[in-house]
């Protein structure tokens, strides 16, 4: 699978979340991006939309390798298929947003050199070993947040955009 030249992928990772409609998972979407559909052969561990897989399902998936990314995760594996990134990455404007774990979020890095993650934490929080070679690679901005501080997201996402090339939508300034 490639990436398109014209659109970008972005990995939201980290400590540090918030339902909030100014949080950058939010205005990303809003700025173009779209989110894959997740699989779970159990329970959802995000806020993304997810399809349900059986465990052989989930077993022949990988034989084939069609899944991107995946983790386990209460008893069960969650992860993203190579059609599903790929179905995002085609329907968007921007690119595509995974927003996950950090071990989600190193997979997808690992094989494309064109992913840029932005791991979000509290200061002085340490960062993921599974983000070290990511890191490694410059693929990789830590984004220290206070959510306490008023504007703090719009920082993020300001911060965010500026590492992309991207302009802020003008409502969210």
């Amino acid at each position: 699978m490639d990436i398109p030249s014209n659109k970008r992928l972005v990995c939201i990772t980290g400590s540090v979340w918030s339902g909030s409609r100014s949080a950058p998972r939010h205005l990303l979407v809003k700025n173009g991006f779209q989110r894959p559909t997740w699989f779970t052969t159990q329970r959802p561990v995000s806020d993304a939309g997810y399809r349900h897989l059986s465990e052989t399902e989930y077993h022949l998936l990988c034989a084939d390798d069609q899944i991107i990314a995946f983790i386990e995760y209460a008893g069960g594996h969650v992860g993203i298929l190579k059609q599903d990134l790929a179905t995002a990455l085609r329907e968007s404007e921007k690119g595509a947003l995974v927003v996950g774990p950090a071990e989600i979020a190193a997979q997808i890095a690992d094989q494309f050199e064109e992913t840029v993650v932005f791991t979000l934490k509290e200061r002085g929080m340490t960062l993921s070993p599974k983000l070290h070679q990511v890191k490694q690679r410059g693929q990789l901005h830590r984004v220290d947040v206070d959510v306490l501080l008023p504007g703090s997201w719009t920082d993020v996402h300001a911060f965010i955009c500026n590492r992309l090339g991207l302009e802020m939508l003008p409502d969210w300034r």
